[in-house]
């Protein structure tokens, strides 16, 4: 594996995991029903509330990616220590990536390789600032801003013959600034369990109407519950530059102690990717 593919293998799992972990295969679809009469006070109360409480949750996931009409497929196992660590680990351990609140480092057995740096390096991948725990927020379909009740845009009605009048998503608008460029965030809030159905990123002085207009974006299907807590089993993201990630999430087991094993083996060589 040469190094430049070998660098876009990495960016491609450490773009993932900004988006990923946020379903879990279960056998009962979360019931949807009618919320009339909300007001945005009531809606920005009912997302905190709906947020996962879990401790600990583990996963098996299959990641797609595609760049440039280029398909590459893989699995994976994802273990998440709620504020603390998320761990995720390739077949028979041959990579492995350890994100903390203040460091990510990656190692891989077959190329005796390694990084180390820290969340500037995926604020440069997605052009977004973004910390830990926002990071947990994006993994479980939560928005990545805190929303008020300001912030309420409007309602969006699905374009449906039979009910025409079938919400479809509380719409929040909220600018965030990240390297001196003004950001537009759009929340698509679910209704129905109050989490999100989508959130878009574009740059203000844009309008999303434009037909080349780059947005960024998060899409949450299929939500489920699993001991209360509410997830979505597919999330499709898709970037600034046209690429896409698909994630399908296999397996969950939540609130279960996790061993977490990572250590950088000696003579291992260093991959600067801060430059």
């Amino acid at each position: 594996m040469n190094k430049k593919y070998y660098m876009k293998y990495i960016n491609s799992i450490l773009l993932t995991l900004v988006f990923l972990f946020t379903s879990c295969a279960l056998k009962k679809e979360y019931v949807i029903g009618d919320n009339k009469g909300v007001t945005s006070k009531k809606i920005v109360k009912a997302i905190e509330q709906n947020q996962n409480k879990f401790i600990s949750l583990q996963a098996r996931v299959k990641i797609s990616y595609s760049s440039n009409n280029k398909i590459k497929s893989n699995t994976a196992t994802i273990r998440i220590l709620a504020g603390e660590k998320i761990w995720i680990s390739a077949p028979l351990g041959a990579i492995r990536l350890l994100i903390t609140k203040d460091s990510i480092q990656y190692y891989n057995k077959l190329e005796r390789n390694y990084i180390k740096t820290d969340f500037s390096y995926i604020e440069k991948l997605i052009s977004l600032d973004i910390t830990y725990d926002m990071l947990e927020k994006l993994l479980f379909g939560q928005p990545v801003l805190d929303l008020s009740s300001r912030d309420f845009e409007k309602t969006l009605n699905k374009n449906n013959n039979q009910n025409p009048d079938k919400l479809r998503s509380y719409i929040f608008k909220k600018e965030v600034d990240f390297d001196y460029n003004q950001l537009i965030g759009l929340f698509y809030i679910n209704p129905y369990n109050y989490k999100l159905n989508s959130q878009i990123f574009y740059k203000k002085n844009d309008s999303l109407m434009l037909k080349n207009q780059q947005t960024f974006s998060i899409n949450y299907k299929n939500y489920t519950t699993l001991n209360k807590e509410v997830y979505p089993k597919k999330i499709l993201f898709l970037d600034w530059n046209d690429k896409t990630i698909n994630i399908d999430m296999k397996s969950v087991s939540i609130n279960k102690k996790l061993n977490i094993p990572f250590r950088i083996p000696r003579g291992y060589n260093q991959i600067n990717v801060d430059q």
